[in-house]
């Protein structure tokens, strides 16, 4: 059972504190970088997505996915945990996927060659629809599409059409840098608070 006084609490407070000043930095250091200065294209650099796509980058960053093997490997590891999730119908229904939706983002014998093949061409190019099969779980393919459109305007993606009529996206590596960056400091502010 929570305590909800003393010490413990106090740090808690301190916790969500640190927590929102950093996701306050994230966004203005987002809007600071960013090439276009439009306020409604800054409003839309300060939803939810523009979090959520940094974090995946910085992930595939940290992670070391850089290889065309590296991406193959990751697309398994997608479709093995797409799997246990059609296994899991009460997890489907916490993340707001239905069934269809979430097999609808596995990596097939058609899309996974592309996935491949971008990644081989340039490392870190990937297809849009590839890219938003990766994020299933956390925003929809249009969600996925609008803040990479916006990425772009703000100078963090770069987007070209295939041969194939598919959208291509890579990162210019400032979004990871700025999330990295809001990670560090919010790491070394709570070793400072003894809150770590």
């Amino acid at each position: 059972m929570l305590e909800w006084n003393g010490d413990e609490l106090a740090l808690d407070i301190s916790l969500l504190e640190q927590v929102r000043a950093a996701r306050i930095n994230f966004s203005d250091r987002v809007c600071a970088a960013s090439a276009s200065k439009d306020d409604k294209h800054l409003a839309q650099l300060r939803s939810e997505p523009t979090y959520l796509m940094a974090e995946f980058l910085y992930s595939m960053k940290v992670f070391g996915i850089s290889t065309a093997e590296d991406i193959e490997r990751f697309a398994d590891l997608h479709n093995d945990y797409v799997v246990s999730l059609t296994r899991d119908p009460a997890k489907l229904q916490r993340l707001g996927l239905s069934q269809d939706r979430a097999l609808a983002s596995m990596f097939t014998a058609d899309t996974k060659p592309r996935l491949i093949q971008n990644w081989a061409d340039k490392s870190g190019a990937i297809d849009q629809s590839n890219l938003a099969r990766f994020l299933v779980a956390v925003m929809s393919s249009e969600t996925c599409r609008k803040t990479l459109i916006d990425f772009e305007a703000a100078g963090f993606m770069q987007r070209k059409r295939s041969p194939y009529g598919t959208m291509v996206v890579w990162s210019t590596g400032m979004i990871e840098e700025i999330f990295g960056e809001m990670l560090r400091d919010l790491r070394l502010s709570l070793q400072q608070l003894k809150i770590l």
